[in-house]
């Protein structure tokens, strides 16, 4: 007899990351129902996963009644996290994007068959009164948990994305560490999880084979190199690393994601070391300075070939979704932790 699967909620659903963590996990379980109020991120979650009962809704809207007849055993969210950032206010819970997220902790005790959770946040949210409140409510209704601060390096993957992650379960405790230690790193073979070991290099992330009209889109313009070039974070097809791409990707220059050298036969650093300021940007022109395109930001965030956009979502819509969206490799590899 078939093993019933289990029934996730997935809240703050954007693009679908934790839907595709979920599948690559390969745990015996479902999204039966996703929740997001964001226009353009639901268009490419149902593009995506046109099976789902996908809808765009206040969470707050959300009762402990309604949540019950889905009879979800699992909850997988990832809530605003404007309120945390270090470039943000950081006014915590009095910001109002909070305002659905302390609802779910007023629903918490109420909901009857959520046995387990997984949530992820920027770093700051471990030290916020959000987080507080959160585990508060966890230990009211009998959870166990524990915390991360994880990057997709832990696992391998050449990219930069430290984020905050909570997994509890209701009743039983982990077999690992204690709720007062926040974990920098995977837990160890002790979870009975063997970590997958990912390409080293930046190199098979990248989209082979660009034509010269696909690589005149993503390449740096003139005024670009020439007014960043300073602070231009350039990686090369052999680094093992990668800055962390934001949703401000390709609009400002700076802390927003590496760029690429897509030529790497060029001297790189000879080039940079010989160019002057006031020289024509010629000069730098034959290393062909460019973008990653969003398959390849897609690539290094773990979300599958099959991952698509609808073909009329715009280039500055599929950064910012994808820099708002989450590591489906390490959420996956947590949800496994969690559940087995």
């Amino acid at each position: 007899m078939e093993k019933k699967k289990m029934r996730i909620l997935e809240l703050y659903s954007g693009i679908g990351g934790m839907h595709y963590a979920a599948e690559l996990a390969n745990v015996g379980a479902e999204v039966v129902f996703s929740v997001d109020i964001n226009t353009s991120a639901n268009a490419v979650y149902r593009h995506n996963f046109k099976q789902t009962n996908q809808q765009a809704r206040n969470i707050e809207s959300l009762s402990a009644k309604e949540i019950n007849k889905l009879r979800p055993d699992i909850l997988m969210m990832s809530p605003p996290c404007q309120p945390f950032t270090r470039v943000g206010l950081k006014l915590d819970v009095e910001d109002s994007r909070c305002s659905s997220f302390l609802h779910l902790l007023d629903i918490l005790p109420h909901l009857e068959t959520v046995s387990f959770i997984l949530m992820e946040n920027v770093v700051g949210f471990e030290t916020s009164e959000m987080r507080n409140a959160f585990t508060k409510a966890l230990k009211n209704c009998d959870f166990h948990f524990r915390e991360f601060i994880l990057s997709p390096e832990s696992i391998k993957i050449p990219n930069s994305r430290s984020r905050y992650y909570l997994v509890a379960k209701k009743c039983t405790d982990f077999s690992f560490g204690s709720e007062n230690d926040i974990m920098t790193s995977f837990p160890n073979s002790s979870c009975g999880i063997e970590m997958p070991v990912q390409e080293k290099t930046l190199y098979p992330y990248l989209e082979k084979d660009m034509s010269d009209e696909e690589l005149a889109r993503y390449l740096l313009t003139d005024k670009t190199l020439l007014k960043y070039w300073r602070i231009l974070d350039v990686r090369q097809t052999s680094d093992t690393s990668s800055c962390c791409f934001t949703k401000a990707y390709t609009h400002y220059a700076e802390g927003t994601g590496s760029v690429l050298q897509h030529d790497p036969n060029e001297p790189f650093h000879q080039k940079f070391a010989e160019f002057k300021e006031d020289e024509d940007i010629a000069h730098l022109k034959p290393l062909k300075l460019r973008y990653f395109t969003p398959r390849e930001v897609g690539n290094l965030m773990g979300f599958p070939a099959e991952f698509t956009f609808p073909e009329n979502t715009s280039l500055k819509t599929r950064y910012r979704l994808l820099g708002n969206s989450l590591n489906v490799l390490v959420v996956s590899n947590l949800l496994r932790i969690l559940l087995e």
